[in-house]
């Protein structure tokens, strides 16, 4: 048995707004605005959530409750697939305390499905930046297979020092701003954000056409530079989705800045694509690079903004690098878009690729 996938509701609460009602305006506006954070003697850009309360724990709960609050008809039973490459990281921080790892995101998980109003299944996911696709790929199979009917995809990263640090070591961060496959870029600039896709086995406006994870081995921090695992990733989940590359029209680039990322990726788009590459964007300089959560959180974001009738621009970018030759859209165009590529490339060598389309 295999039934269609169709996406019935989408939100999102990201450093641009308590909606993604609020996400799309903002990106369409180009708000870019980011706070900062310290670590030590350095500061480094930050795309937080608008919360003013300190408190780890309650600050994640009101961001649950803003999430909820974009949600309707969502049965209490419905299946929780929780994404994200921390969980509560910052709350053990908070409390100074030891845990238990994979138990302790295991009742997280529970606390997350209390605050939604969820008491069905809960699967956790934690496979760095490919985490939100790897669960929806789960969640989906289950759908397309008849097991499930309705299920829930949550992309959650919230703030932490243990992540910022890790990155900060590696020398990976931007201490200004995310320029997406500019010749300046210079890092990632981080960010939290909290979003969700209900995946349906009913029609709805868009479905999953193709959906595919992969892995780039070429090196335990980053992928091959010639870019081929990420492009034998993309062709996989075209087939899959029995989509030819001519057929799409926007691709949602991973691009977060990073030196050997943008480059990789944008060697395996001209090997699928040649010279006939559709409209390429970038959401990280508006949301930050949120991580686990950045599948669940971009997909929301861009699909608001294409059922408004636009594509987004990517700022950050001034300049092309000779190396990569290629220049996301600039600014916000009006844009029917039916078929679209969403890349996901992970820290460690994880890689997703989603195609969507409207049904």
């Amino acid at each position: 048995m295999s039934r269609p996938v169709h996406l019935a509701a989408n939100a999102l609460v990201s450093a641009r707004g308590l909606s993604v009602v609020e996400a799309t305006v903002a990106i369409l506006a180009g708000e870019t605005a980011c706070a900062q954070r310290r670590l030590g003697e350095r500061t480094f850009p930050y795309f937080a959530l608008p919360f003013a309360e300190n408190d780890w724990l309650k600050r994640a709960e009101q961001a649950c409750a803003a999430l909820r609050a974009q949600l309707s008809g969502l049965a209490a039973e419905t299946p929780l697939f929780v994404a994200s490459s921390s969980f509560q990281m910052g709350l053990f921080e908070q409390q100074r305390q030891y845990f238990d790892l994979p138990r302790a995101c295991a009742s997280f998980a529970d606390e997350l499905a209390n605050w939604l109003g969820l008491s069905g299944s809960r699967t956790c996911f934690s496979n760095a930046c490919v985490s939100g696709f790897s669960a929806l790929d789960a969640a989906a199979t289950l759908i397309a297979a008849g097991i499930i009917d309705d299920a829930l995809v949550l992309g959650v990263e919230l703030a932490n020092a243990s992540t910022l640090a890790g990155f900060a070591s590696m020398e990976l961060l931007s201490p200004d701003v995310c320029r997406p496959f500019d010749r300046q870029r210079n890092g990632l600039v981080l960010g939290e954000a909290l979003a969700a896709v209900h995946l349906t086995a009913q029609p709805g406006a868009w479905r999953i056409a193709g959906l595919s994870v992969g892995l780039d081995a070429y090196s335990t921090t980053g992928p091959d530079p010639q870019g081929g695992p990420i492009a034998a990733a993309a062709v996989h989940c075209l087939k899959t989705a029995k989509t030819e590359p001519a057929d799409i029209q926007l691709i949602k680039l991973q691009a977060a800045g990073s030196p050997g990322t943008d480059l990789a990726e944008a060697n395996a788009l001209r090997q699928v694509f040649g010279d006939a590459l559709p409209p390429l964007v970038s959401l990280k300089p508006y949301l930050g690079h949120t991580l686990g959560a950045s599948g669940i959180a971009e997909l929301s974001a861009l699909l608001a903004c294409l059922d408004a009738g636009f594509i987004p621009g990517t700022p950050g970018f001034s300049e092309i690098d000779p190396d990569i030759g290629l220049s996301p859209t600039l600014s916000v165009e009006p844009r029917h878009i039916d078929r679209l590529l969403l890349n996901l490339i992970g820290f460690g060598g994880g890689l997703a690729n989603l195609v969507v389309e409207r049904a």
